[in-house]
């Protein structure tokens, strides 16, 4: 999955939104789902490339 398309701001807005709906999902019993595995990626992709990027952009601050 490549990110590096996508600005910082929707990058950030991914992030939480699928975050929000894995929570969703587990309060609705559904982690037996085939989609969970590829949200929990989706997730930690943006995570880190959104970290990558701010990491980046700031060079005093080493590490998120």
């Amino acid at each position: 999955m490549n990110l590096d398309t996508v600005s910082a701001k929707d990058l950030q807005e991914v992030e939480r939104l699928s975050r929000e709906l894995l929570a969703v999902m587990r309060k609705a019993k559904l982690l037996d789902l085939p989609v969970v595995e590829m949200l929990q990626q989706l997730e930690s992709k943006a995570g880190q490339e959104r970290r990558e990027r701010f990491d980046a952009a700031d060079s005093k601050y080493n590490g998120f």
